[in-house]
């Protein structure tokens, strides 16, 4: 394509060109600031209608960048399409001295194969032997001019990364303070944490905690938008996902896993929400990008910490994991520290309810068992020659009865002792778990009768074993009598189930029942669900069992509802664990 005749410069004009390419290029302050100059050089240099730099691919991809420069006469038409490799197979030096290589393009490599230089259809006749040499200097000039864009690349994201190292340390240096000088109540100090996180690591951020009994609650909710805090009651108040659901802070929250997940979209909200209102939610949120790490302490997960990117200019990187997760060590040792300072303090609740308790519990038969042996000694000492014998047996089985209640009390306290330090052991035999049962019910007749509820028995399968046959009847005996006390007169029974490799036990009643904020609570030392004032009691037989059961390599769990009665469900290997 023919152009207008151009007038030649002199050696001095084209000297200052060139010093000013020079320039031009070795002080663009990118890579691609270099590559765009580069090929409007090398296309004006050689009065190419077409200058395309091609850099070699990065490791990972299958193509490099590519820019061009196109003359006025070649933008409409768009320019050729150029390989991205020249000639594969052949070297730079067999391509350089080729000499059947078309005339209408000619190329250079830049050094270090960093990339080719192509250049197609000169204005004027074809490419010269000068066209070439020149370009193979510019070549050489535009990797020195890509190297110092490169360096001042690096330079500068490691400067930002530096600054960014800064920013992180400040950060969770004022969360730490915020942590360390923060009160024994938890939820005011993770409110505040929330806000401290948005928006310098979050647009949204969320704090999920696992309560007593295993449930996920979401107690801190913060964004950076004014103007949605309907949106985030919305999120707060909006019910966790049920065990084993796909619910990302819920399923992080208990199996103690961080998540990065960067591509969010209809499709994965839809796998991972638990019903139509929570997708909605999620996507009037329209965060795309979560970040959530697990609140771990004592080597067990209290809750989850979560961050969502919802600004398009907000990414997650493995750096702002590893923040997120010092966050998250630094956060669980409050919630933690709060939990054990919540527990020594119900300890020692505990512990004075039960020296109350326990005096009063000692002090009960200790008065009848006086009366009787006092009565019995003033009438020893009217000198009569004997006392009626009915009269006597009466006055000794008060007393015995008395004993043994005493006597009950001290080995259930004996036992508690013997848990604590460790020195409960167990002898074993095999035992027949249908005789035990039918020993203890036979036993607890008179007080079943008293309590106006009888108790039936239900038997099937192999019920043998290799167990402690007192321990067992300890076990048996604290459901049963429990069941009778709390059981509000009301039919109990017993089921014994064999299986293959373990039998089961079940006591059942249909009396007052147990709310469930105190069913972790009734298996623990001086556990209670009700008031000693109105049942007595030491509050150590569900502890007791809980550790015979458990002794044996067993499980024991409760089922219960208030005023619905209560189901105890025992599980007990045949055998023991050879593990």
């Amino acid at each position: 394509m023919p152009m207008e005749p151009v007038a030649p410069m002199s050696l001095e004009e084209a000297r200052a060109a060139e010093d000013a390419d020079s320039r031009q290029l070795l002080s663009a302050a990118t890579v691609e600031e270099a590559l765009a100059v580069l090929v409007e050089i090398a296309r004006r240099l050689t009065r190419a209608h077409q200058a395309t730099v091609v850099m070699t691919p990065t490791v990972g991809k299958t193509r490099g960048a590519s820019v061009t420069s196109l003359s006025r006469a070649y933008e409409v038409w768009g320019g050729y399409a150029v390989p991205s490799s020249d000639e594969p197979g052949r070297t730079a030096r067999e391509r350089r001295s080729a000499r059947a290589e078309p005339r209408g393009r000619i190329s250079a490599s830049l050094p270090s194969d960093a990339g080719v230089l192509y250049l197609f259809d000169r204005e004027v006749g074809d490419f010269s032997r000068e066209d070439e040499l020149a370009l193979h200097r510019l070549a050489r000039l535009a990797g020195l001019a890509l190297e110092s864009a490169r360096l001042l690349r690096e330079e500068q994201q490691a400067r930002s990364e530096a600054e960014a190292a800064e920013q992180r340390a400040a950060f969770l240096a004022d969360a730490s303070r915020l942590l360390a000088s923060s009160s024994l109540d938890p939820k005011a100090t993770l409110d505040t944490l929330a806000r401290l996180c948005v928006p310098i690591l979050a647009d949204w951020c969320f704090v999920d905690i696992v309560d007593e009994s295993g449930t996920v609650q979401r107690t801190s909710v913060a964004h950076a938008e004014p103007g949605l805090d309907a949106l985030a009651r919305r999120v707060r108040d909006f019910p966790p996902g049920p065990e084993g659901s796909a619910h990302p802070t819920t399923r992080v929250a208990r199996q103690a896993e961080s998540l990065l997940v960067d591509n969010i979209d209809d499709a994965w909200l839809r796998a991972v929400s638990v019903s139509e209102a929570h997708f909605e939610t999620m996507r009037e949120v329209g965060f795309h990008e979560i970040l959530a790490v697990p609140l771990l302490a004592r080597g067990r997960s209290l809750g989850a910490l979560t961050f969502l990117a919802v600004r398009p200019s907000r990414h997650y990187n493995p750096t702002d994991l590893e923040t997120a997760q010092d966050l998250a060590r630094r956060a669980a040792l409050l919630v933690d520290n709060a939990r054990l300072y919540r527990e020594a303090r119900r300890s020692v609740r505990l512990r004075d309810e039960f020296l109350a308790v326990a005096s009063h519990e000692l002090k009960t038969p200790l008065t009848p068992l006086q009366l009787r042996l006092q009565w019995l000694r003033r009438q020893t000492r009217k000198d009569r020659p004997f006392l009626p014998t009915p009269l006597v047996v009466s006055q000794l089985d008060v007393v015995q009865r008395q004993v043994d209640k005493l006597s009950g009390l001290v080995h259930g306290l004996l036992d508690v002792s013997r848990l604590s330090s460790g020195r409960l052991t167990l002898h074993r035999e095999d035992v027949n778990l249908e005789a035990v049962a039918r020993e203890v019910k036979d036993r607890l007749a008179v007080p079943a009768s008293q309590a106006g509820s009888p108790v039936s028995l239900s038997l099937q399968g192999d019920l043998r074993g290799h167990w402690d046959r007192v321990r067992l009847e300890q076990v048996l005996t604290n459901l049963l009598a429990n069941a009778l006390k709390y059981g509000a007169g009301q039919p109990v029974h017993i089921a014994l189930r064999g299986e293959a490799d373990r039998v089961l036990l079940r006591v059942e009643d249909s009396g007052i029942g147990i709310a469930r904020e105190y069913q972790s609570h009734i298996f623990e030392r001086f556990g209670r669900a009700v008031s000693e004032r109105h049942y007595g009691g030491l509050g150590l037989g569900l502890y007791i069992t809980r550790q015979i059961v458990e002794a044996h390599g067993g499980e024991i769990g409760v089922r219960s509802e208030p005023d619905m009665g209560s189901r105890f469900e025992v599980s007990l290997p045949r055998h023991e664990s050879t593990a």
